[in-house]
């Protein structure tokens, strides 16, 4: 397998299903065609074998256009990984409408070496659902209440600075209430230009300390834990020239579709990428094995072209931020 591809570290958008509308999502910005699609549980053992995950270390379920957990067959694909591997996970989810009894049953399964982010930007309906449109906060509280209760899985509350939440002391005092271990306070980029309505971002935050620079997402993260309070900022950065995935420093990202890419910006829908024009059928999990798409030579020629002629996303992503 070359080294273009970490299999280590696997980020799968197992479902593009989602109950929210939030308005600088891709899915409601672009609409892509890809909606509401899924990878089945079968799909997914054909793909990822016993043989094959036992070279895996961590997999992140985690949506580019939906929410991992309205896979319908994603408490089973959760169980055949942990009953068939030493894999660690981690799980992205806006939280909303599944019952406690749905979190108790995933709980069981996840251990203290697992984790489940909630993408929460309030602390009440009112606040949560002014970027998190048609979310449900009673069942986010619920469930994840009921996912302390039943495991000792790692939680992490993670927010988007808005112009409505910069004050987190609401947030904080609930997360620790629930029990989890850590805050994320998240920067965006995703702020002006084709989000100007009469000149103004409705959204944006009035202190530019809390936006971030570059296209760059920021991080900074809040230890709940009865520890010291320490804050480590946490930017995607790149000792490479550019193409980050070529040291190791991202993920191999499986698409809804099945499409195969060095990392999960490879493939976003707000640029053309020519290299996935003319090869998709080759680097779909539906149309071939993953020991095939990753042996194949077709990847020895994009890393003859990388370094002369980058993608526009690799361009933006990766190399402006050295």
């Amino acid at each position: 397998m070359l080294k273009l591809f970490n299999i280590k570290n696997i980020h799968i958008e197992i479902s593009s299903k989602c109950t929210l509308k939030c308005p600088r999502c891709p899915r409601t910005e672009i609409k892509p065609e890809e909606l509401n699609q899924e990878i089945s549980f079968k799909e997914f053992q054909q793909s990822f074998t016993v043989s094959f995950l036992s070279n895996v270390e961590k997999i992140i379920f985690c949506g580019d256009i939906g929410d991992p957990i309205y896979a319908t067959e994603f408490l089973d694909i959760v169980r055949y990984i942990k009953e068939n591997s030493n894999v660690s996970l981690t799980i992205v989810t806006n939280g909303s409408y599944k019952t406690p009894e749905w979190w108790k049953e995933l709980g069981q399964l996840l251990t203290q070496h697992d984790q489940v982010t909630f993408s929460v930007d309030g602390w009440n309906q009112e606040t949560n659902e002014k970027y998190r449109v048609n979310c449900n906060f009673d069942s986010i509280i619920a469930g994840a209440k009921s996912l302390r209760v039943s495991s000792k899985v790692s939680m992490v509350w993670s927010m988007i600075y808005f112009n409505f939440n910069f004050d987190t002391n609401h947030i904080q005092a609930l997360a620790k209430e629930i029990g989890f271990n850590y805050i994320d306070f998240v920067k965006s980029s995703k702020f002006d230009g084709r989000y100007l309505i009469n000149g103004v971002d409705d959204l944006k935050p009035l202190d530019p300390n809390f936006t971030a620079k570059n296209l760059q997402y920021e991080k900074n993260r809040l230890p709940l834990d009865p520890l010291p309070i320490s804050w480590s900022t946490q930017v995607n950065r790149n000792a490479h020239p550019w193409a980050r995935c070529l040291r190791y420093e991202k993920e191999m990202f499986v698409s809804v579709n099945g499409l195969v890419s060095p990392c999960p910006w490879f493939n976003t829908k707000y640029q053309e990428n020519k290299f996935i024009e003319k090869h998709h059928l080759k680097m779909n999990i539906k149309t071939r094995t993953l020991e095939e798409i990753l042996s194949d030579p077709l990847w020895d020629e994009f890393l003859d072209d990388l370094n002369t002629n980058p993608l526009e996303i690799c361009i933006i992503k990766c190399q402006q931020c050295q």
